[in-house]
């Protein structure tokens, strides 16, 4: 029990003394917010046909609400306000609900097919529901908003009337002036009025005002992808090699979305450094009826070509890879990047892990981290921009990157956000507290203590070994020497016995030394095993193994039968056996008494 208790202190002891330092926690978190898009869907005549002229409009704004749709994440929200549905020449209500109500925790497909699925009556192209779906977005509570109109732009109704003059332009500068609305307007078709409206546009990015034009089937798909990439906060990513569709980065993704087209399109993993399945696909593909009132016209043009299937792969670690995909005509692959964002601290050029400081001077540094916690650049986060923030006892400032500061007893705060590829942000926080400047002992206490606790470790070692029973030094291991005598006087062989010590006891402290004594030749006598005491004594501790044998004697004593306790004796004792060896009778004897009486002493 006390060798037990002793291994477990020092134990405790080492793992104390060798524990590392902590160094400082980083809190990254890359941008994962919820987001409400309200879309308003131009399902009006001159999508379909204008001026006698047949227009694939209405596929195209379709076919991008369907993309929209699929690339919704857990936490959006996408409403859609059919302009049909606030119509009051064809029996609407300006003040219509959004038809179609999609959350992003319904499975893709389900998503999907809500928009595919869904045929209303052409009539006009009323304001009306971009009015009601930004009152709507004002409303609601969600991280980011989006208010998207797809229309050709002739508008031709306001609050219920015919009404050929609204100004468009201003009304859409007034809600993206709304300070957490964005507004996108995808203008589709090249008619001269839609051209015309499109010029009278004012969009400035810097309050989230957006306008894109696609004028043909051929563009819809480029200018789908860029609003995506604003909305869910995604990127392209560019081919190292187009024909074998290989790419890399360097650096870790969350995500990997895949929108490939073509009529028999497959995408079926991500090869490289490792394989990689889609973690699910959803397929987008244009529609067959363009309105209720046109479903028996076979001059409706159907846009054929605007097929695709969209794949998301999970958590993909840096490296290079090839898509494996087959039938695709075109392929995008858009990527959110895993960033991690570090704040650092240096004493000249030593960097200080530790959460509690002294006062004084110190260099801050932050960027993005790669996995071994050090600062790295990658041509994937194009220009990162970082805003950084400094709280200490009381005081809040700015600071650049790589600035010296003087901080003050108290909490000290760090907090940092980089921006990059213009569209998505991160943010860390660094927590410390900052004592007083301490007297040199405890300045540099993080060096003594170390070695005091060695120290102490030395100590109680000792403390417990002092007391620690042993044999004597005369004991000495390896051979034995053991007297034969023998009845009639015949020659006798030199004979020898064996002491040998347990090693596991010699070198714990207060664990009493034991060893075994061979005290006869050839196996004629069980090893004696015997146990260190005080003194020059030592125990027999297997003495049941000699009670009541009278030819087995200790300093010419037998060992009572029955006798269960060790038997206590001196280290100098003569231990002799009788045996009777082919009618002759032999004595064994051997003793330490030799050794010590040569001079070696007891320890």
């Amino acid at each position: 029990m006390k060798r037990t208790f002793t291994i477990f202190l020092l134990v405790m002891l080492v793992s104390v003394v060798f524990m590392p330092n902590s160094a400082y926690s980083q809190a990254y978190e890359t941008n994962q917010r919820s987001k409400a898009i309200h879309i308003v869907y131009d399902d009006s005549g001159s999508m379909i046909r204008s001026n006698n002229v047949y227009l694939d409009r209405w596929g195209q704004a379709k076919y991008a609400m369907e993309v929209f749709a699929a690339m919704l994440e857990e936490r959006d929200t996408m409403r859609v306000y059919y302009m049909s549905d606030f119509d009051t020449s064809v029996g609407g209500n300006i003040n219509a609900n959004p038809r179609i109500v999609i959350n992003g925790s319904t499975p893709a497909t389900e998503r999907v097919s809500r928009i595919h699925n869904t045929v209303t009556l052409s009539a006009n192209t009323p304001f009306d529901p971009v009015v009601k779906a930004y009152n709507d977005l004002t409303a609601d509570n969600a991280d980011d908003k989006w208010l998207v109109v797809l229309t050709d732009g002739m508008f031709n109704r306001l609050n219920g009337e015919w009404n050929y003059n609204i100004d468009v332009n201003g009304r859409l500068f007034q809600y993206a002036s709304h300070n957490d609305i964005n507004l996108i307007l995808l203008a589709i078709g090249d008619d001269v009025d839609l051209i015309r409206l499109v010029d009278s546009l004012t969009p400035n990015a810097g309050i989230g005002y957006f306008v894109d034009h696609a004028r043909n089937t051929a563009e819809i798909l480029g200018k789908i992808t860029s609003i995506c990439n604003r909305i869910f906060n995604r990127n392209s990513l560019r081919f190292g090699n187009e024909a074998r569709r290989e790419f890399n980065f360097d650096l870790p993704m969350i995500e990997l979305l895949v929108f490939a087209q073509g009529e028999e399109v497959r995408i079926n993993g991500i090869r490289g450094g490792g394989s990689f399945n889609p973690s699910g696909t959803v397929n987008v593909r244009y529609s067959d009826v363009a309105a209720t009132n046109y479903v028996n016209d076979r001059n409706v043009i159907i846009s054929r070509d605007l097929t695709g299937v969209i794949a998301s792969f999970q958590n993909i670690p840096k490296g290079s890879y090839s898509l494996d995909v087959s039938g695709a005509q075109t392929v995008e692959i858009y990527y959110k990047p895993d960033v991690n964002l570090g704040i650092k601290l240096f004493k000249g050029n030593r960097e200080v892990r530790r959460q509690d400081i002294e006062e004084g001077d110190y260099q801050i540094r932050f960027g993005i981290v790669n996995e071994r916690g050090e600062f790295f650049e990658s041509e994937l986060l194009g220009n990162v921009t970082y805003t950084a923030t400094v709280r200490n006892d009381g005081r809040e400032f700015r600071i650049t990157n790589g600035e010296t500061v003087s901080l003050t007893p108290g909490d000290f705060i760090v907090e940092v956000k980089a921006r990059f590829l213009d569209i998505n942000t991160s943010e860390s926080t660094h927590n410390l507290n900052v004592s007083a400047k301490l007297p040199w002992v405890k300045k540099y206490w993080y060096i003594f203590w170390p070695l005091l606790i060695l120290l102490l470790i030395l100590l109680l070692y000792l403390l417990l070994w002092k007391p620690k029973k042993r044999f004597p030094k005369y004991m000495k291991e390896g051979r034995l020497k053991i007297i034969v005598e023998r009845d009639g006087g015949d020659p006798v062989p030199r004979h020898d016995g064996l002491f040998r010590k347990n090693k596991e006891t010699t070198w714990l402290p207060l664990c009493p030394e034991t060893g075994i004594i061979i005290a006869a030749s050839e196996g004629k006598l069980p090893p004696l095993k015997v146990k260190a005491m005080k003194d020059e004594f030592m125990e027999l501790i297997n003495t049941p193994d000699f009670s009541g044998n009278m030819d087995f004697l200790i300093s010419d004593s037998p060992i009572q039968e029955g006798t269960k306790n060790n038997k206590e004796m001196r280290c100098t004792a003569k231990i002799k056996s009788v045996h009777n060896v082919n009618g002759t009778i032999e004595t064994h004897t051997c003793s330490f008494a030799e050794n010590r009486n040569r001079g070696k002493g007891k320890r």
